[in-house]
C-alpha cells in the first residue's frame, strides 16, 4: 500500500508473527473467529493479509481456499512456510499487489478469482495504511468489486478512541501496542505503531483517514458496502475471562472489528 515505503513492511516481516503472543492479538483473532463464523466451503479473498495470520483462521472454519493479496512478498513467504510446515499446501494462494490500487489494473503473479466470486472478503488492519482518501476509496473499491452481492465484509481496524492523549498515557502497552507521535494530515492522522512481544520490538509508520477511525463510513456506504457493525468485544472469551485487565481497552478501544455484507 502506498502510506509508506514498501520497504518498510519487508523489514518488520521476520518480527510481525511474535505479535501471536499479545493479548491484543488474543482479543482481535477472538473477534475475528467470532465474525467469520462457519466458513466451510466458502472463498476468501484477504486483502493485505500478510503471512496469512487471519487466513489461517478462515480455513481452520472451513473456508475451502483464501487468496491472500499483498504488498510484501518477504511477509507472504512467511505464510508460506508456516503452510508447509502444517502440510496443507494449496489451501491458501498469494499474490502480490497493492490493494489501494484496481487490481483488475496490476500483473498478480496468479490470477485470483474474478470480480464478484468471493463469499468472504477481509481487510485487517489495511485501512491504516491508506496514506489518503484516495487509498481509502481504491481499498473499498476491490472490497466491493470482488465480494459477490449479499457476502460477508469483515476488517480489523484502528479506532478514534486510541489517539486520545489520555489514553495513550495511561498505558495501553500492557496489551502489547502503543500509537505515538500522531500528526494531522489531509484526511486523516499520520502515527507510529510499536508492538512489544517476546523481546521483539515491531515498529512501523501508519496513517488512518478519518472516515475510517471515526467510523463514519461514508467510502464504503457509496460502493455498496451496508450494516456495518462493530463486534462486542465485551462478549469475547478473553475480555470476560479477565474484565479487570480489560477495563482500559473497555473504555477506550484502540482496534474495532467490523462486518458488513455487500448490498444485494
Amino acid at each position: 500500500m502506498s502510506t509508506v515505503p514498501k520497504a518498510q513492511y519487508e523489514n518488520f516481516a521476520p518480527k510481525y508473527d511474535t505479535i501471536e503472543d499479545l493479548p491484543c492479538y488474543q482479543l482481535e483473532t477472538e473477534l475475528i473467529r467470532a465474525a467469520l463464523g462457519n466458513c466451510t466451503d466458502l472463498q476468501v479473498l484477504d486483502l493485505g493479509g500478510g503471512s496469512g495470520l487471519h487466513a489461517r483462521d478462515a480455513i481452520s472454519a472451513g473456508a475451502a481456499k483464501v487468496d491472500v493479496v499483498d504488498i510484501s512478498p518477504s511477509m507472504m513467504e512467511i505464510g508460506k512456510s508456516i503452510e508447509t510446515s502444517l502440510g496443507r499446501e494449496g489451501k491458501i494462494a498469494w499474490h502480490v499487489a497493492d490493494v489501494s490500487k484496481p487490481l483488475p489494473d496490476q500483473e498478480l503473479s496468479h490470477e485470483i478469482r474474478k470480480p464478484g466470486e468471493y463469499d468472504v472478503v477481509m481487510a485487517n488492519w489495511v485501512f491504516d495504511h491508506a496514506a489518503t482518501v484516495d487509498d481509502l476509496k481504491g481499498m473499498w473499491a476491490n472490497v466491493a468489486l470482488y465480494l459477490k452481492p449479499g457476502g460477508l465484509f469483515l476488517g480489523i481496524r484502528v479506532s478514534q478512541k486510541g489517539f486520545q492523549v489520555e489514553y495513550m498515557t495511561k498505558g495501553n502497552a500492557k496489551y502489547g501496542v502503543t500509537f505515538s507521535d500522531v500528526k494531522e494530515i489531509e484526511g486523516g492522522v499520520r502515527y507510529q505503531v510499536t508492538f512489544v512481544a517476546t523481546g521483539q520490538v515491531v515498529e512501523f509508520e501508519a496513517t488512518s483517514m478519518r472516515d475510517s477511525y471515526t467510523l463514519l463510513d461514508e467510502v464504503p456506504k457509496e460502493v455498496g458496502i451496508i450494516e456495518l457493525e462493530v463486534l462486542k468485544h465485551e462478549e469475547m472469551e478473553v475480555v470476560k475471562a479477565n474484565k479487570e485487565f480489560w477495563e482500559e481497552y473497555s473504555e477506550a478501544p484502540f482496534f474495532v472489528v467490523v462486518k458488513g455484507k455487500k448490498i444485494a
